[in-house]
């Protein structure tokens, strides 16, 4: 029998605005009914002592400022200690800018953060009135097979988008893609799932111009097709931020079809492994989080885009000059500066999620599983927090769209993706430990 003092509750909130706002990148999105609607989708947990909550919230970004307000708004709401409590954007582009990005960029309105903020409080609210014993079950599923890596090393050895007009298909990808997508279940007693967490690399922005969850909306409408239109599905992104998705030859290459298409082998993977795994009792929670500032790279250390890497006509290289000449001006004037950074574990037995605020690079998100001492591990990006892309030190070298310094998209020094992925690491060691010794660690 599983320990009666493993609770979990699960509950979602329509944030889906009506009228037309811009996204983050200032181009205006619409309303359709048809299309996968804007969530929050919260999983409160506890196990008599510690309580949590992880709440995915269908947005680009969301940045500390905004984050910690919705923390202190749960906290006061539910009495789950704000620092227990994992926020994270799925990343979805058609949304409305809840924060800064590029300076072009939007800003952000500030009626629609209220709505924002009231979905996520609404959910956490009614997950944790719902709290009834529960299992978990946790697995490492294959990812649904349409991700492949958009960054193409020329023959001059620097980068260029896979979606560039001077890209060709005979480039070699400069990095992987991750062919695991790990997921957690929280059921009830009988097994029935309350909610799926799916943690996916792949960059969740192939729907443009209509208020749409993307790939992690249609990967949940088509769980719940299966197990019931109650069911709560966050989507926590894992490092992609070098992968994309591609459809098939003979099929939909982006859109609304495309995000349906994945969701199908995301379902049937799901569910198979789901059927395939026992149900897992919770004898306990340990939540671990630490935040650090990193510095942010200098001028003197950083690129603008002016390496074609979006491509060579004149029209984009004047796009790329009015988008990136600002935000050069912009960290020149800035001088120096830094970011802060918050690393957070929680464990379920065997099973562990990692957080970075980070659009991390997939070699750092495979590492970190590959070293994590747990059985399944979800290793979260874009999560408390905002830093912009975080590359490998050779992507820095082979230049190329991520890498490029800008404001806020682009901003840490060059070792922090090894510094992140070091750190997420040892937090999953301290959560791997025995109560005991890790108890003595902290002291």
């Amino acid at each position: 029998m599983a320990d009666k003092k493993f609770r979990a509750g699960a509950a979602m909130a329509d944030i889906t605005p009506c009228e037309t706002l811009p996204n983050y990148n200032n181009m205006p999105i619409t309303y359709d009914p048809d299309m996968s609607p804007l969530c929050c989708h919260a999983v409160v947990f506890e196990d008599g002592e510690t309580q949590g909550a992880i709440l995915s919230i269908d947005t680009a970004f969301i940045d500390r400022a905004l984050m910690l307000m919705i923390r202190d708004t749960c906290e006061r709401a539910t009495g789950i200690p704000a620092q227990n409590i994992l926020v994270s954007a799925t990343h979805t582009h058609a949304a409305p800018a809840s924060c800064p990005s590029f300076i072009s960029g939007a800003t952000p309105d500030p009626l629609y953060v209220d709505v924002l903020v009231l979905g996520a409080v609404e959910a956490v609210i009614k997950a944790n009135s719902e709290l009834r014993a529960a299992f978990i079950k946790a697995v490492n599923c294959p990812s649904p097979g349409y991700e492949r890596n958009r960054r193409l090393i020329r023959p001059n050895g620097l980068v260029v988008m896979s979606s560039a007009n001077n890209a060709d298909d005979s480039f070699h990808a400069a990095g992987p893609t991750d062919p695991v997508m790990p997921i957690l279940a929280f059921t009830d007693s009988g097994g029935y799932p309350l909610g799926i967490v799916t943690n996916y690399a792949c960059h969740n922005n192939c729907v443009n111009g209509v208020y749409h969850a993307d790939i992690g909306g249609r990967i949940g409408d088509a769980l719940r097709k299966r197990f019931g239109p109650q069911l709560v599905t966050p989507f926590i992104e894992a490092p992609c931020a070098d992968v994309i998705w591609h459809g098939p030859e003979d099929g939909p290459n982006c859109g609304n079809e495309l995000a349906e298409l994945i969701g199908k082998p995301a379902r049937e993977g799901i569910t198979v492994a789901l059927e395939s795994t026992p149900l897992t009792p919770v004898e306990g929670i340990v939540i671990r989080s630490q935040v650090e500032d990193y510095p942010d790279r200098l001028h003197e250390e950083s690129t603008f885009c002016h390496d074609d890497s979006r491509g060579d006509t004149e029209e984009i290289r004047t796009t790329q000059r009015r988008r990136y000449d600002p935000e050069e001006a912009a960290v020149k004037a800035r001088g120096e500066t830094t970011c802060p950074v918050e690393i957070m574990g929680i464990s379920f037995g065997d099973t562990a999620i990692v957080t970075n605020p980070a659009e991390l690079f997939a070699a750092f998100g495979i590492e970190i599983k590959e070293r994590s001492p747990f059985d399944v591990t979800l290793v979260a990006e874009l999560t408390n927090g905002y830093c912009g892309y975080v590359g490998t030190e050779k992507a820095f070298e082979e230049q190329g769209y991520e890498v490029h310094r800008t404001v806020y998209t682009s901003r840490l020094s060059k070792d922090s993706g090894r510094r992140m992925t070091d750190r997420s690491v040892q937090i999953l060691e301290e959560l791997h430990l025995p109560e005991w010794e890790l108890t003595k660690r902290l002291q």
